[in-house]
């Protein structure tokens, strides 16, 4: 008998070559229950999985359910892409309510919450031991402070776990920049919600960013971030971090510490104790970004009901139990994981951060915005990196990156109406 297909897209937050492996043991007990099925399954890097699908859709051979960044729920909704989830389908309930919200479009839920993450610091801890506590790094003018003497007692010519460099930082024109440091911007006081529900929203150009953008500057500088450095991609600068020492702190999602949580002997762990700190309060406080994946069913899908129940497999403990021993991602949903490891102080940390978190605007453009955000971002970045001011050039290029975005805005989309 013929078995039917379900295609399958995942954009893990490690992809490796165990991927495959990995996927086929947490899915073994749907395969069991579902012996007609056969399972097509693709690992997609993010840097090119919104291109892939795209071109996927264009030639009408999407997959059938595929792992989903939250910000792009809006646009993939609004191109008539995504299958409503089905009335009746439960599942546990979320970590933090701003998740089951990031798959609401229109008052309809068109996806199920999946893995979750919030960008923080990730801290070596033997050297903060004896040097500053955690409450002294835990304001702006305290951790800047702070890396300040570090960079000026580093080891700048060659890599010296006993002498390293602030901060690890990529100011890449990706994605992962924007979500690693949109919590800087925002602590500074950055209103993204209110200003992009304007009618022609300065978002990098407005006051608000301000704040943020010049302290970001500051910290490059006692950083000593240079060209080199600053265009490491992210998952090197995380392995400067963890197995070299080049860094003290780096910017970003700890699944490296959720890892090795669950199994110290995970074949790629840190070298150095590390621990999970949130980003230092600015002049609007403490914030965070929170986002992650979302599992999706496409509307050309000929087994949507038989890629549901997939998906509602996959939001599983017995799914999640295998998946999050090797990836480091957070379930997105209370029980299973957060029950066995929930009382641990760095999954308390993790998950304190995570009910506290702001997630993007809900804007049907987001996916787009984003990325225009992105290379603007890591364009200010680089203007600061050559020892311009904020104010010779930094501020021009907002105000073309925001020109940029009302340019879409008005042309793509009629000027669509966003409640903040």
């Amino acid at each position: 008998m013929a078995k039917d297909t379900l295609k399958v897209w995942i954009m893990p937050t490690q992809v490796g070559s165990r991927t495959g492996k990995l996927f086929t043991r947490a899915v073994a007990t749907f395969r069991k229950a579902h012996p007609s099925v056969s399972l097509e399954l693709r690992v997609l890097p993010w840097s090119n999985a919104w291109a892939e699908l795209m071109r996927a859709y264009k030639r009408g051979d999407p997959p059938d359910l595929v792992q989903i960044g939250s910000t792009w729920m809006g646009t993939l909704t609004h191109l008539g892409h995504l299958a409503p989830v089905p009335d009746g389908m439960e599942t546990r309930a979320a970590v933090a309510p701003w998740i089951d919200e990031c798959v609401q479009v229109n008052g309809k839920r068109m996806a199920l919450p999946w893995v979750v993450e919030c960008s923080g610091l990730i801290a070596r801890s033997d050297i903060l031991d004896g040097a500053v506590s955690e409450s002294g790094i835990a304001t702006w003018d305290g951790f800047l402070s702070f890396c300040r003497d570090l960079g000026e007692n580093a080891n700048k010519q060659e890599i010296d776990p006993r002498r390293p460099l602030p901060v690890g930082i990529t100011c890449r024109p990706e994605p992962v920049t924007l979500h690693n440091l949109a919590p800087w911007l925002l602590t500074g006081g950055w209103k993204l919600g209110e200003l992009l529900a304007e009618e022609n929203p300065r978002l990098l150009s407005h006051p608000s960013a301000r704040a943020g953008l010049e302290y970001l500057g500051e910290l490059l500088r006692v950083n000593r971030t240079d060209e080199d450095s600053g265009a490491i991609q992210p998952y090197r600068l995380a392995m400067d971090f963890y197995q070299e020492g080049r860094f003290a702190f780096l910017i970003g999602n700890p699944w490296m510490i959720v890892r090795n949580l669950i199994d110290p002997t995970a074949s790629v762990e840190s070298r150095w104790p590390v621990t999970y700190l949130p980003i230092p309060a600015g002049p609007a406080g403490s914030a965070t970004r929170g986002g992650g994946s979302v599992l999706a069913v496409s509307t050309r899908s000929s087994h949507q009901e038989l890629a549901w129940k997939l998906a509602r497999h996959m939001c599983g403990s017995t799914f999640m139990d295998v998946w999050c021993q090797s990836s480091g991602d957070v379930p997105a949903h209370l029980g299973g994981f957060w029950s066995r490891y929930g009382d641990h102080p760095e999954l308390r940390k993790i998950r304190h951060a995570l009910e506290a978190a702001r997630n993007y605007p809900p804007h049907p453009m987001w996916a787009t915005l984003e990325r225009v955000l992105a290379r603007g971002l890591s364009d200010i970045l680089w203007s600061l990196l050559a020892g311009d001011s904020l104010d010779e050039n930094g501020m021009a290029i907002a105000a073309t990156v925001d020109e940029e975005i009302q340019s879409i805005l008005q042309t793509g989309w009629d000027r669509i109406k966003v409640k903040p």
